[in-house]
């Protein structure tokens, strides 16, 4: 029998149901695959597939060391999912760009993961330095000069409005608003993949930040941009999501996850899992 380690960070616990992984692994159990779970790296169970699924944007060194301590891995080599690692439409407050801009976390998931974290490891030094953040945001200059988390990304209708702690906070970054739009409606596009097998699908939403639980999916089986494939191979993901606009016809990437969610509902969960479940065998080879 085939076994699968999936490798968690020390702070998060399995069979909560907010990974894809986690329904992944039902299928796989039902396919005759043993699959079990592991927070933190103290113990080494033994497997025939690793699959990092460390919930953070950098992969901790100590982690890295574990996770290469493995014949067989998915998305070895990916490391760093950062904005500044994924996106081409980065700015800084030289630039002469005429158009809107949206500050983001460098960090994926609005910097979230990363405070848990530090909540996790460091509690009141985390709630301190928070407190501390606002306070310093009320002066003038200093909006989002201390944010290390946003709730949700801002729109500017150009860089000169951009408040300049933004272009100080190594926290942050500035781009290129590029929204795939149809009149009042705003769309994403999401690449989901494991091994040889894919999923694409676009939704629909009423505001400039699309947020999963508002989205209403639209499509299904559209193409993949030629660029979006390109960026899979490029960072050399085995599994995980990518997420893209199709802005006046150029392709746009927005973020490259390699621990993504359930898509919303229990439906598109099935079809998701349907569909890419089976990719694993791609990923046995050598073992």
């Amino acid at each position: 029998m085939k076994r699968i380690l999936v490798l968690l960070h020390e702070y998060e616990r399995p069979g909560k149901g907010r990974n894809l992984v986690d329904a992944l692994a039902e299928a796989w159990r039902g396919q005759g695959v043993e699959v079990s779970f592991v927070s933190g790296i103290r113990t080494r169970p033994e497997a025939d597939l690793l699959i990092p699924h460390v919930n953070l944007t950098r992969t901790p060194p100590e982690y890295v060391e574990y996770i290469e301590s493995f014949a067989q891995v998915v998305n070895r080599g990916v490391l760093d999912i950062s904005k500044r690692k994924v996106s081409r439409h980065l700015l800084s407050r030289q630039d002469a760009y005429p158009g809107p801009v949206i500050v983001k976390t460098d960090e994926n998931s609005g910097g979230r993961p990363e405070h848990r974290l530090s909540r996790y490891r460091q509690p009141l030094r985390t709630w301190l330095r928070r407190r501390a953040a606002w306070l310093a945001e009320a002066l003038p200059g200093q909006e989002l000069a201390w944010r290390r988390e946003l709730s949700e990304y801002p729109v500017y209708d150009s860089l000169a409005r951009v408040p300049p702690g933004a272009f100080r906070n190594p926290a942050l970054v500035v781009e290129q608003f590029l929204p795939e739009r149809e009149g009042d409606r705003y769309f994403m596009r999401y690449y989901l993949f494991l091994g040889d097998h894919t999923r694409s699908s676009r939704v629909m939403g009423t505001g400039p930040f699309l947020k999963r639980a508002d989205c209403k999916p639209v499509d299904e089986g559209l193409e993949v941009p030629r660029e979006v494939v390109d960026l899979r191979r490029r960072l050399g993901m085995d599994y995980g999501k990518i997420d893209y606009t199709i802005h006046e016809g150029q392709v746009v990437i927005l973020d490259a996850n390699r621990t993504p969610a359930p898509p919303g509902t229990p439906d598109a969960t099935a079809r998701t899992v349907r569909d890419l479940a089976g990719g694993i065998g791609a990923l046995f080879s050598g073992t």
